[in-house]
């Protein structure tokens, strides 16, 4: 885990040029028709750290931001200005390269279980 002072919210120049030596596409690529690019991997490890647990439920909805439930999609739709679906594609290629856990969390509005992405402990900053 590498330290950063509390008011610090960027991505370490460190952990991510690990994050990118576990990818195993060259940036920037397209996956499930969104494109992959280096800001967004940011912008995502960057909300997962900023959340106390370190997890945030993928909502997963591809429709406009004040549609949006709070969550990861939500928190990277207003960090980049988009409005398409992303957490849930993002979330799969940041697993897969063992840098979030993909698990389950209950919506408190509803009491359903819902996908989740968490940022591993050695991924935090």
């Amino acid at each position: 885990m590498l330290k950063k002072s509390p008011i610090d919210k960027n991505v370490p120049r460190e952990l991510i040029n690990l994050v990118m030596d576990r990818l195993e596409q060259t940036l920037p690529y397209k996956c499930r028709g969104i494109k992959i690019t280096h800001q967004l991997i940011q912008v995502t490890l960057e909300c997962l750290n900023e959340e106390p647990s370190k997890t945030l439920p993928q909502n997963c909805r591809n429709d406009v931001r004040s549609r949006t439930p709070d969550g990861l999609d939500y928190r990277i739709k207003n960090r980049m200005g988009s409005d398409l679906r992303t957490a849930n594609i993002i979330s799969d290629i940041l697993a897969e390269a063992g840098i979030v856990k993909i698990t389950h969390i209950i919506n408190p509005k509803t009491g359903r279980s819902i996908k989740a992405s968490q940022l591993l402990k050695d991924w935090t900053w």
